[in-house]
């Protein structure tokens, strides 16, 4: 009867912690994605602030996103057939995103944001 009982406690236990990992699995990779939007937008104001501070200043959105290295780790890819310029898809482990790009301008530096 106890080992009846002890079973019947861990199908228990099983049934409620199996579902979370899951979920827990998937929200890691939720968090990835934003860390790498982040990301994104780190190397976006480094770059900026370096334009801005330079001898030339800043010229155009296109002249700062083509000195950008967008390299933020092999774990990320990028859809090539989207133009990065504007956005695009990034996936991490499998979940897939569409992120969108507000240009930078003489006075803020663009912004990268994971569409809903």
């Amino acid at each position: 009867m106890e080992l009846i009982a002890a079973l019947v406690l861990i199908a228990i236990i099983a049934a409620f912690a199996v579902p979370r990992y899951v979920d827990m699995e998937k929200s890691a990779r939720l968090k990835a994605i934003d860390s790498g939007v982040k990301e994104l937008n780190s190397l976006e104001i480094l770059t900026w602030s370096d334009h801005k501070i330079s001898g030339s200043g800043y010229s155009s959105d296109t002249r700062i996103f083509e000195s950008i290295n967008y390299d933020i780790g092999s774990d990320y890819t990028w859809n090539t057939g989207d133009p990065k310029l504007t956005g695009g898809t990034m996936s991490f482990d499998g979940e897939l995103f569409t992120l969108s790009r507000r240009s930078s301008t003489p006075s803020s530096p663009a912004i990268w944001d994971k569409s809903p």
